[in-house]
């Protein structure tokens, strides 16, 4: 269910229903290590499956940047790319900003909806680049941690050596994209890599892992393949 992203001013009954619900933040950014990002998506929801906003930010005075680092390094560069194209020739798709007014709308938002913890999938990665935008006084928590007791298991290593999703060094895959497949059942799924975009499966995951009975925890893990090893 998505309600209005004025929810406060539009479809009052509806919002009076959900308007004490504590609602956190799913967040995801495209770019690189140590490098301002050029996409960030967000999603203010609960842990019902309502989503009260939805957020497509192209930070556009980093899209350069970004750009050199991909041409030189020629890491994901077609994606980055394909990515930068896409933003510069749709501006109803992403809103063009920089990146203060980035900051600040989310700032806005997390004040706005009492937002105590943004999810991210690989949490370390979106918390350091969002930091190079500034501080968010919020906790982040890893929607990995959340999923992996639903991981853990030799059913999930089963389906990932049936269907190749093994790294060159013999790990077991877990990105975003593989785990929406198993979880839904959709093999021929394909993440979009847009922030916005991916925040959408990425939320799907954590509802999952809300639902799953398990002791929801959301530290960072360090070394995650290695827990794959006792089911292999």
């Amino acid at each position: 269910m998505i309600l209005n992203k004025n929810v406060e001013v539009d479809g009052i009954e509806i919002n009076k229903i959900y308007n004490n619900n504590k609602k956190f933040i799913v967040l995801d950014v495209e770019g690189y290590q140590n490098i301002k990002p050029y996409n960030v998506g967000y999603m203010v929801v609960d842990r019902n499956g309502i989503i009260y906003k939805k957020v497509s930010l192209a930070l556009i005075d980093n899209i350069a940047e970004n750009l050199n680092y991909a041409l030189r390094t020629g890491i994901c560069k077609e994606m980055t790319n394909k990515n930068c194209l896409d933003i510069m020739q749709n501006k109803v798709k992403y809103y063009h900003c920089d990146s203060e007014e980035c900051k600040k709308l989310l700032l806005e938002d997390i004040e706005r909806y009492q937002v105590k913890k943004i999810w991210a999938y690989n949490v370390n990665f979106d918390k350091k680049s969002m930091s190079l935008l500034g501080e968010f006084g919020v906790e982040w928590c890893d929607i990995i941690t959340a999923i992996l007791p639903r991981l853990l298991t030799k059913k999930y290593v089963k389906f990932c050596k049936k269907n190749g999703y093994i790294t060159e060094k013999g790990n077991i895959q877990y990105k975003a994209e593989i785990v929406y497949r198993y979880l839904f059942k959709d093999n021929d799924f394909i993440e979009e890599h847009t922030g916005l975009e991916d925040c959408g499966i990425e939320y799907q995951i954590l509802l999952k892992s809300f639902k799953s009975g398990y002791k929801i925890e959301s530290e960072p893990q360090s070394f995650v393949y290695k827990k794959f090893l006792p089911f292999l």
